[in-house]
C-alpha cells in the first residue's frame, strides 16, 4: 500500500518564509489540486492558519470546486464561451478578461444577471499565452468603462523567471509601460500583478501590489533561492516481500540488471502506475538545450542513476527496472521487516491522484 504523506506545518512555513519576502499579498496558486497537496485542503489550511482570503487556479473546474468556500477565487485562464462566463458570473468568481469582444459578453451577462461581475485584465508580455497585446490600448481602456464589470486587478505571466533575468526585465518592463500608459489616462488600474514562486524570490522590484506563489508552496522552485523553504510531500510505500537472491539473478523486466553480489532485496508494491519515476519529458526546442539533455544522458554513463530510496532512516537504492505496480529496492545491511515503510522522494504533482493523501 502506497500513500503520500503531507505535513501541514510545513506549507505554513512554506507560505509564511514567501509573505516574509515582500510587503505584497501573497496569492496562493492551487492549480492542478495544488500541484497534487490538495486544493481544497491547502485553501482551508491557509485560511485557517494565515489568514489567506484569495486564491487562484487555473481552469474552470478547479474554481467552480472551490468557490463554495472561505476565499475569493481568481480563475487565471481566459474563458470565451458565453455559458462558461455565466457560470462564472453566477458564481462571483473573479476571471481574467484578454479581449474586448469577451469583455463585452460579459459585460452584457452580468446586466442580464443583475450583478457585477469582477474580473482582472490579463496583458501578454511574451507569455503567448492569453493576454491583450500591449499596444491595444484603447481597448483595454474600454473594458474599464464597460457596465457589469468591475475590473479589480491587472496582471501578467512571466515565461522564464526562473532562468533569465534579462527576458524576466523585459516583460516586467512591458508590463509597466502599460500600466503608466492607463494611470496617465486617469485611470485606476486595480491590483497589479506579475511574480511568479521564482520571481517573488529573485527581486523584489517585481512583487507590485500582489504575488502568485505555486511551487514555493511546495518547496520545490526550479531554481536556488534564499529561503529556508521546505520540500512538503513524503511518498511512502509498504515492504511486502523481503527475499535474499544471489549474486547474477536478474531482477525485472527485460534482464536488463543482474545483481552483482548476493542481494537482500525488498519488494514495494508500487510504481510507476503510482508516480515512482515519472517526469516530464524535454520538449524544448534550441540546439543548447537539445546539447544539454545529451550531455545530461552521456553524465548517465558515469554516474548511478537508480531510484534512490530510504528505509528507516538508511538511504538505498532500487535495484531492476521500476514496474508499473512493484519496484525492487536493495536492503542489504538494513534492519527492515514486511510491514516497515520505504520513503520515496517524488513530487506531489506525479503522485497519481488515487494514491491516498494523508495530512499530518
Amino acid at each position: 500500500m502506497a500513500k503520500f504523506v503531507i505535513n501541514k506545518s510545513d506549507i505554513v512555513h512554506n507560505y509564511n518564509c514567501t509573505s516574509h519576502k515582500t510587503d505584497a499579498l501573497v496569492i496562493p496558486t492551487l492549480k492542478a489540486d495544488c500541484y497534487g497537496l490538495g486544493a481544497l485542503e491547502v485553501m482551508k489550511l491557509l485560511h485557517a492558519e494565515c489568514g489567506v482570503n484569495t486564491v487562484a487556479v487555473s481552469r474552470l473546474e478547479e474554481a467552480v470546486e472551490l468557490c463554495a468556500q472561505s476565499c475569493d477565487i481568481l480563475l487565471l485562464s481566459c474563458y470565451h464561451d458565453s455559458a462558461v462566463l455565466s457560470t462564472l458570473i453566477e458564481k462571483d468568481i473573479i476571471f481574467a478578461v484578454d479581449s474586448i469582444g469577451q469583455a463585452r459578453r460579459a459585460s452584457a451577462l452580468a446586466l442580464e444577471q443583475n450583478k457585477v461581475a469582477r474580473v482582472h485584465i490579463k496583458i501578454d508580455t511574451g507569455f503567448g499565452r492569453f493576454g491583450f497585446m500591449p499596444g491595444n490600448l484603447p481597448e483595454i481602456k474600454e473594458v474599464y468603462r464597460l457596465e457589469g464589470l468591475r475590473v479589480c486587478g491587472i496582471f501578467s505571466h512571466f515565461s522564464s523567471a526562473f532562468a533569465s533575468e534579462s527576458v524576466t526585465d523585459k516583460q516586467f518592463d512591458t508590463f509597466m509601460g502599460v500600466l503608466e500608459k492607463l494611470k496617465e489616462s486617469g485611470i485606476e488600474v486595480g491590483l497589479r500583478h506579475i511574480a511568479n514562486s521564482s520571481a517573488t524570490f529573485r527581486s523584489d522590484k517585481y512583487h507590485l501590489d500582489a504575488v502568485r506563489i505555486g511551487s514555493a508552496l511546495l518547496g520545490r522552485l526550479p531554481m536556488r533561492v534564499d529561503a529556508p523553504l521546505k520540500r512538503v510531500g513524503r511518498f511512502e510505500a509498504e515492504i511486502a516481500d523481503i527475499r535474499t537472491l544471489k549474486k547474477g539473478s536478474n531482477i525485472g523486466y527485460g534482464n536488463v540488471f543482474a545483481l552483482k553480489q548476493d542481494t537482500r532485496v525488498a519488494v514495494l508494491c508500487t510504481g510507476s502506475a503510482d508516480g515512482v519515476l515519472i517526469k516530464k519529458d524535454y520538449d524544448t526546442f534550441r540546439v543548447m538545450d537539445i546539447l544539454r539533455y545529451g550531455f545530461g544522458v552521456f553524465k548517465m554513463l558515469f554516474s548511478d542513476n537508480r531510484l534512490k530510496v530510504t528505509v528507516n532512516g538508511k538511504p538505498t537504492r532500487a535495484v531492476g527496472r521500476v514496474a508499473l505496480t512493484h519496484t525492487m529496492v536493495d536492503v542489504t545491511g538494513i534492519d527492515c521487516a514486511c510491514g516497515d515503510k520505504a520513503v520515496i522522494d517524488i513530487s506531489p504533482l506525479y503522485v497519481s491522484s488515487k494514491v491516498e493523501r494523508e495530512y499530518i
